[in-house]
């Protein structure tokens, strides 16, 4: 049973073709309506603020500081298009970067190791939700609810509410932190997660079971 039932699916031609075009642009609205209403806003403020919005300096800034969003967002659409819900993604994000940051200045892991444990940890999380969710039978939105719960908590007492303060490697500061060609680092991570997925659900079958049985 799905948490969710998705009515943003891209319509086919054919049905395009047996609706008036008042009627198709309604149809379209929920499938487009959100870059539509994101070039909308660009225009407004650019006309609003033009010496200081449409600027190269705010561009690369608005790339890098939205990117982890951009990021967690294309890991939530997947279970989405599934039909299910995972809110470990807006929990976990508080677990895994206090563990990236406490293994390396409170344990002096190497930082390519401490990301490696951190993703595996993501794994297992996942697996968890995944077994609860599919042999267990329990909603997504209850199963995922409850594991995050639990990754908050152990966040906050492996912290103890304090923030953890060190000195990071250069090279774990410059994954996030360099440009290629004026782009933010980041945001090259989107695009290339962003047109893999789109390959994996659109032009793979993995993609159409995805959407099919979840």
């Amino acid at each position: 049973m799905q948490s969710l039932k998705s009515n943003a699916l891209e319509p086919t031609r054919s049905e395009i073709a047996r609706l008036g075009r008042g009627q198709a642009v309604v149809r379209l609205l929920p499938v487009y309506g959100l870059p539509i209403l994101t070039v909308l806003l660009i225009a407004f403020f650019s006309f609003l603020l033009p010496e200081s919005f449409p600027t190269a300096i705010n561009a690369r800034s608005i790339l890098s500081d939205k990117a982890i969003i951009a990021l967690l967002s294309l890991a939530a659409m997947v279970p989405m298009m599934a039909g299910r819900i995972d809110l470990t993604i807006g929990f976990g994000i508080v677990m895994w970067h206090i563990l990236a940051i406490s293994l390396q200045v409170q344990y002096d892991v190497p930082w390519p190791l401490a990301c490696l444990i951190v993703m595996l940890c993501g794994g297992v999380a996942g697996l968890v939700n995944g077994m609860l969710v599919k042999v267990a039978q329990i909603d997504s939105f209850i199963a995922t609810l409850g594991t995050g719960t639990i990754l908050y908590a152990l966040a906050l007492w492996h912290t103890e509410g304090r923030q953890v303060i060190g000195t990071l490697p250069q090279g774990f500061v410059d994954v996030n932190a360099i440009s290629v060609a004026g782009i933010p680092l980041p945001a090259i991570y989107v695009l290339v997660l962003a047109i893999a997925l789109w390959i994996a659900t659109e032009r793979m079958p993995i993609g159409r079971h995805l959407y099919a049985i979840g």
